[in-house]
C-alpha cells in the first residue's frame, strides 16, 4: 500500500510528530505504534477491503513527538461497481486522552486568543494586520487608529490604498513582501497625521500559512518623533560645541584606559605639534615636564576617586626639530562602566602658553614697579617719623597728628606693594621660607596694636596661652596674621569684636579670627582663596582691595604643609582658620 494523495493537514501532522518526508509511504504511520497497534491497524484495513464498509479505530502514537495524544482513524473504501477494492480514504485526527483534556485545551486556545487579542489591542504601538496583495485592513488596534485619524468602520475589511491613499509610495514596497518573504523596516519615516506631525518607524512582518505562502502582514508602527528631535538637537549641540571650541583654539582628546591609548581632535594635534592623532600613555608622559609631572597625575588620580572634573595647568616639552616648552591647560572626566570601573576619560586641552607668558611678564613688571616703589615709600615714612620728633620736641600738637595719620597712610601703601611682591614672587616660584622658633602669641599681639592704629573703633581680643613657640617664617605667617585681622576689621562695623584665639588640636596648631561683620554667600566661599577674587557686592563696594590678600595666605600656609579655610554665614560674621604642624615640646606653651 501506498498513500497517493493526502492534503495539507496531513502533511503538517506527520510533520509535526517527527515523521519523516518519505509521505507517500504507508509505513510511517505504524511506525508510530507498538506492535499490537500495527496488527489491529492492518486488520481494520483489511476488513474494510473485504466488507467494503467504512471501519474506525483510535490509536496511540507512543513513538512520536506527542505520545500523550491518540489518533482517531477512519477508513473509506472507494466502490467502483463490483471491481474489488483498491483505493481507501482515509481520516486522521488528532484527539486528547479524555473530554477533560480537550476541555482544557480548548479552554487554554481560548484564553490564549483573548491574551493576544488584549495584547494587540493595549499594545503601545499602533498594529494592525492586512490580508492579501489587496493589503485589505484585517485587525487594527485603537493606537493605529488613532494615528490614521479613522475609525474601524473606515478601515476594516478596506483596501490599504482606500483607507489610507497617502500611503501609496510604500504599498508597492509592502507588496513586494509577498513575493520574498522578508520583513520590511522603514526608519525615520516622516508623516503628517491627523494628530500631529512626526517621525516613525514602520517594521512589515510576513505572516505565513502551512505550505510557507505569505498571507498576511503584521505591520507594526512607532512613533519616534520625541528621539529624532532628541537626536538632531543632539548634532546641533555637537555642531556649536565644536564652533565654540574652534573659535576658543580648544581640542578634545579621549583616553581608552583599558588599551592606554590617547585619540587627539585635529587642534589637540595641532597643539602638541604631531603628525598622528593616537598617544600611547608612555609617549605622552614622556612630553610633560617632570616637575608637573607629579600634579598631574595626583589631580587626575583625585578625580577619579572622587569621580569628579579636574582642570590642571601644566608644561610639556615638544620633540621637534626646535625643540620648545608649552603651557598647557587641560579639563576633563571619567566616565564608568554598570560596574563601577572607570572605562576612559573625555577632556579638553588649551595652549596658553602666551597668556602664561604675558602673566610671566605681568609679575616682573609688579616685582619691578613694586621695588621701585619701596625705595621712596621708604624714605617717605623716614621723614615723616623725623617731623615727627622735631613736632613733639616743640609740642606742637597738630601738626603731629597730621604727620600721625600720614604715617598710618603710608603702612598702608606699604603692606599693599608688599602684597603685589608677594604674588609677584608667587606666581614666579622664587618665594623661599625662612624657618625660625618664635612666639606666635608674641606676634599676634605686635600685629593687633598695629591695627589697632589703623582701625581704633574695634575690639580686638586675643585668646590663648601666654607663650606659643612654633617653627615658621615669621615674617610670611605675621603677613597672613595681618591679612585675616585686617579683613576683619574692614569687613565688620565699628565697636564690633574680633577674636583670635590660638588652641591645639592633635599635630596641628590652629589659629582662628572670628568677626562680627557682613559675612559671605556659601557659592562665594569655594573661590574665595582664589587670585584677585573679590566678593561682589552692595556692601563690598566702597571697601578698597585688589583680591590678593587670600590668595597669598593660602599660598603661605600651603608651604608650611598646613590648611586655610573659613566658616561663615550671612550676615552674622566669619571666622577664619588656618593650621600649622605643631610638635609638642616642654618649651612650646606657657598658659
Amino acid at each position: 500500500m501506498v498513500v497517493v494523495e493526502y492534503n495539507d493537514a496531513y502533511q503538517a501532522l506527520i510533520a509535526r510528530v517527527g515523521g519523516k518526508s518519505k509521505f507517500y509511504d504507508i509505513d510511517i504511520i505504524p511506525n508510530l505504534l507498538s506492535d499490537d497497534e500495527k496488527i489491529t491497524l492492518a486488520k481494520t484495513v483489511q476488513k474494510v477491503s473485504e466488507l467494503k464498509t467504512k471501519q474506525a479505530l483510535i490509536i496511540h502514537p507512543i513513538y512520536s513527538n506527542s505520545p500523550n495524544v491518540k489518533w482517531e482513524l477512519e477508513f473509506s473504501p472507494v466502490l467502483q461497481s463490483d471491481r474489488p477494492v483498491e483505493y481507501l480514504i482515509c481520516s486522521l485526527k488528532e484527539v486528547p486522552n479524555d473530554e477533560q483534556q480537550l476541555s482544557h485545551i480548548l479552554f487554554e486556545l481560548s484564553e490564549s486568543e483573548t491574551r493576544f487579542r488584549g495584547f494587540f489591542e493595549q499594545a503601545p504601538l499602533g498594529m494592525c494586520v492586512l490580508k492579501g496583495v489587496e493589503l485589505i485592513t484585517e485587525y487594527a488596534n485603537d493606537n493605529i487608529l488613532k494615528l490614521w485619524g479613522k475609525s474601524r468602520k473606515e478601515v476594516i475589511g478596506i483596501p490599504l490604498e482606500e483607507a489610507k491613499p497617502e500611503l501609496e509610495m510604500q504599498q508597492s514596497l509592502i507588496k513586494d513582501i509577498f513575493k520574498n518573504k522578508q520583513p520590511v523596516t522603514i526608519n525615520e519615516l516622516k508623516l503628517s497625521t491627523p494628530v500631529s506631525d512626526g517621525y516613525f518607524i514602520a517594521l512589515y512582518e510576513p505572516l505565513k500559512n502551512d505550505k510557507n505562502e505569505v498571507t498576511r502582514i503584521l505591520v507594526i508602527i512607532k512613533d519616534i518623533t520625541e528621539q529624532v528631535n532628541f537626536k538632531k538637537e543632539l548634532l546641533k549641540a555637537k555642531d556649536i560645541l565644536k564652533i565654540a571650541m574652534d573659535a576658543s583654539e580648544m581640542g578634545s582628546w579621549n583616553i581608552d584606559l583599558s588599551h592606554k591609548q590617547i585619540l587627539l581632535s585635529e587642534r589637540a594635534q595641532y597643539i602638541y605639534e604631531l603628525e598622528h592623532n593616537r598617544l600611547n600613555m608612555e609617549e605622552a608622559k614622556s612630553m610633560v615636564r617632570p616637575e608637573d609631572m607629579a600634579k598631574l597625575t595626583r589631580g587626575i588620580i583625585r578625580a577619579l576617586h572622587n569621580r569628579d572634573a579636574f582642570n590642571i595647568e601644566y608644561q610639556i616639552n615638544l620633540k621637534g626639530i626646535h625643540a620648545k616648552r608649552k603651557w598647557i591647560r587641560t579639563a576633563g572626566k571619567a566616565y564608568y562602566n554598570r560596574e563601577g570601573k572607570a572605562i576612559y576619560i573625555a577632556g579638553a586641552i588649551l595652549d596658553i602658553t602666551e597668556h602664561k607668558q604675558d602673566e610671566i611678564r605681568k609679575n616682573d613688571f609688579i616685582s619691578i614697579v613694586s621695588h621701585e616703589l619701596k625705595t621712596p615709600l621708604t624714605s617717605l615714612s623716614a621723614y615723616v617719623q623725623l617731623l615727627q620728633h622735631k613736632f613733639k620736641e616743640i609740642d606742637n600738637v597738630f601738626p603731629v597728628q597730621i604727620l600721625e595719620k600720614i604715617n598710618v597712610q603710608l603702612k598702608k601703601m606699604s603692606l599693599m606693594i608688599d602684597g603685589f611682591l608677594n604674588v609677584s614672587l608667587l606666581e614666579s616660584g622664587k618665594i623661599l621660607l625662612n624657618k625660625t622658633n618664635f612666639n606666635l602669641i608674641e606676634l599676634i599681639k605686635t600685629i593687633t596694636e598695629e591695627t589697632k592704629m589703623v582701625s581704633p573703633s574695634h575690639f580686638i581680643q586675643v585668646i590663648g596661652p601666654e607663650k606659643l613657640f612654633v617653627n615658621a617664617d615669621m615674617d610670611k605667617i605675621g603677613n597672613v596674621i595681618h591679612n585675616l585681622i585686617g579683613n576683619a576689621a574692614k569687613y565688620s562695623k565699628k565697636e564690633s569684636l574680633i577674636a583670635i584665639k590660638c588652641e591645639i588640636q592633635e599635630n596641628y596648631l590652629v589659629v582662628s579670627v572670628e568677626d562680627e561683620g557682613i559675612g559671605i554667600r556659601e557659592n562665594d566661599i569655594t573661590r574665595l582663596f582664589d587670585r584677585f577674587y573679590r566678593v561682589e557686592s552692595p556692601d563690598t563696594k566702597t571697601i578698597a582691595g585688589f583680591g590678593v590678600g587670600l590668595y597669598i595666605c593660602a599660598e603661605i600656609i600651603e608651604r608650611h604643609k598646613g590648611k586655610i579655610w573659613v566658616e561663615s554665614k550671612l550676615g552674622e560674621g566669619s571666622t577664619f582658620y588656618f593650621s600649622l604642624p605643631f610638635e609638642m615640646n616642654n618649651n612650646s606653651t606657657t598658659f
